[in-house]
């Protein structure tokens, strides 16, 4: 079964709200300050619609412009509003405020011309709202651990010292956290 399938599986239970996503003032605020300084960034709220993700998807968010790449690249070249824009947030995001706001921003950055994940969408992202870590993050530990169940590798053993190392990450450890020894 492929990552995206075992996904689906955990959250097709997960109920949708319904009340649409909506954005803060708070966000809605420093998003403004950010467009003001930033002239590729074209602000045009009302263009923007928001909507909930169906559950099974494995995706936190996703902006869908109403135009193709071709139309879009002309409008960013030619500094035109990038017209009509949707926005869909995956509802597990309401059980984690910080991780909403930033997966918010993220799409709404894409919204607004930053298209590419580059350094400057990802830096604007973090100024608005920074990412939380995974202790501030209910919804990461849940994804974390949806992920470890789902690969049937629960532990990690060294050959040399005979450690068991109980997996708590998603990537396998170099190293052996007792002896220091390479993993195989």
């Amino acid at each position: 079964m492929s990552d995206p399938e075992k996904f689906k599986e955990f959250f097709k239970n997960f109920p949708v709200p319904e009340d649409l996503p909506t954005l803060s003032t708070d966000i809605k605020n420093k998003i403004l300050q950010i467009g003001k300084k930033n002239p590729r960034i074209k602000l045009n709220f009302k263009n923007i619609k928001f909507y909930w993700l169906d559950p099974t998807d494995n995706r936190l968010g996703t902006t869908i412009f109403s135009d193709d790449l071709n139309e879009l690249t002309r409008k960013r070249i030619l500094n035109l509003p990038l017209g009509k824009t949707v926005i869909k947030l995956h509802p597990i995001l309401l059980d984690d405020e910080k991780l909403y706001n930033h997966t918010m921003v993220h799409e709404l950055l894409h919204a607004f011309g930053l298209i590419e994940h580059s350094k400057e969408h990802s830096e604007l992202t973090n100024k608005v709202a920074p990412a939380p870590s995974l202790s501030e993050s209910n919804v990461l530990r849940y994804l974390q651990a949806v992920m470890i169940s789902s690969t049937g590798i629960l532990s990690w053993n060294c050959d040399f010292c005979g450690h068991v190392w109980t997996r708590n990450t998603v990537k396998k450890p170099r190293y052996c956290p007792k002896c220091r020894s390479l993993f195989r």
